[in-house]
């Protein structure tokens, strides 16, 4: 028997186990591919790869964008796949473009890239770069229109098979290679996973044929909106060490093995809260967008268990942390203190009160103070990596005062809407 709805949910209990479940997946992945590019590559080029894979990241996280905004207008939209205007959007299509554009703005910034970012194979890491951004903006399409429908089972296949599949493909290139090339190309392979659930899903299949009511134009416009506050968003989040490493001289062994050890502390302590939140997005979305009445009061009791979350898991950083992380990452031992990991562990909950206060603009339609809020943390954080100099301060300072500015921004504008 199907389970049913509880009142004011968009989504049952045991689909939401589902989805944690795709999670934990995802982050126990990210974990395990970190661990094996450390153990396989030496420390020049594990830097290499980290920083290709913050490059990436950067990326696809800016294109979840592309994902937020499929969420919101098919869910929007209750009868959007019987909604088949002639003069409706594509949304597949329109992110296809979006995806094209997007590859094209990176190719005109491949030079400053191949110079001051990649430094490794550069000319073949940025065809892959170019290459995975079209691709993974179609991924993160059928991940929003998942979402919008409701389908959360494929929701959750998607989001879970691409780190499983990376692992997987890191473990084979270990086996045979030690070349970071290797590792850079299984990573940029998860874009192309949506191929997979198009040739075997009917609803996926169903998902790429919808046709809104909104023209190209609009449809497009909005994408653009989304994407440039999930670029924005990006930064702060994913993309920070590439940041990191452009502020920082990294030319001493000693100096890019710190460098290597806070991107990495700044994984593993943002993975187990970010991750999980990043797949809950879509429903995030669904559930902000039944409750738009009340998005302050919608919002309040996430910020609260998030802010209870910080508060443990820094605890747990400062007591086991260093353990762990020397236990983990041997060639980075002694690197990063209890202190330094527990601020980094309280920074990610910061970040996700910034995300979840983006998703309730967001569900508001309200483009605008979304990108705000992600523009003034970019902002704030970029400053606070370009007046630092002790590395591992102005990390930590730039990943604390960068999302509380966003959160503060957002609020503000929630708050003003509800008066």
């Amino acid at each position: 028997m199907e389970e049913q709805l509880p009142q004011d949910s968009v989504i049952t209990r045991g689909q939401s186990i589902f989805i944690a479940s795709a999670s934990i997946i995802s982050a126990a992945t990210t974990f395990a591919v970190t661990w094996l590019s450390s153990r396989v590559l030496s420390v020049d080029d594990n830097k290499e790869f980290l920083v290709f894979w913050s490059l990436m990241s950067l990326v696809f996280a800016t294109l979840l964008g592309v994902q937020q905004e499929a969420a919101r207008l098919i869910g929007s939209q209750q009868d959007a796949v019987s909604n088949n205007k002639p003069g409706g959007a594509r949304p597949l299509v329109v992110a296809l473009g979006v995806g094209v554009l997007c590859a094209v703005v990176l190719a005109l910034a491949s030079p400053y890239l191949m110079n001051y970012v990649l430094s490794v194979n550069t000319g073949r890491s940025m065809l892959l770069v170019l290459i995975g951004t079209v691709a993974y903006a179609l991924h993160v399409y059928f991940i929003g229109a998942m979402a919008g429908l409701k389908a959360w089972t494929l929701y959750g296949l998607l989001i879970s098979t691409g780190g499983i599949f990376t692992l997987a493909a890191s473990g084979i290139a270990s086996l045979f290679s030690k070349d970071v090339f290797f590792f850079q190309l299984a990573f940029t392979a998860t874009a192309f996973l949506w191929l997979v659930f198009l040739a075997f899903s009917p609803t996926a299949r169903s998902a790429a044929r919808i046709r809104v009511a909104e023209p190209v134009s609009v449809v497009f416009k909005a994408m653009l909106w989304t994407l440039l506050t999930a670029l924005a968003m990006a930064a702060v989040s994913t993309g920070f060490p590439v940041f990191l490493e452009a502020t920082s001289s990294t030319s001493a062994t000693e100096k890019a093995a710190l460098l290597s050890a806070i991107i990495l502390g700044i994984s593993i302590t943002r993975a187990p809260i970010m991750i999980p939140l990043q797949a809950f997005q879509g429903v995030a979305i669904s559930h902000f967008l039944a409750h738009q009445n009340q998005p302050v009061k919608a919002l309040l009791k996430p910020v609260a268990v998030f802010i209870g979350i910080g508060v443990v898991g820094a605890g747990a950083a400062f007591l086991l942390g260093p353990w762990l992380f020397d236990l983990i990452y041997p060639k980075y031992a002694g690197q990063l203190s209890g202190a330094v990991l527990a601020v980094l562990t309280f920074a990610g909950a910061l970040l996700a009160l910034t995300t979840l206060s983006g998703t309730v603009a967001l569900a508001l339609n309200k483009h605008r103070l979304y990108l705000a809020g992600w523009v003034v943390a970019l902002l704030v954080s970029l400053v606070c990596l370009v007046v630092g100099t002790d590395l591992v301060a102005k990390a930590n300072i730039a990943l604390i005062a960068g999302p509380l500015a966003g959160f503060a921004v957002h609020l503000a504008g929630i708050a003003k809407r509800r008066g």
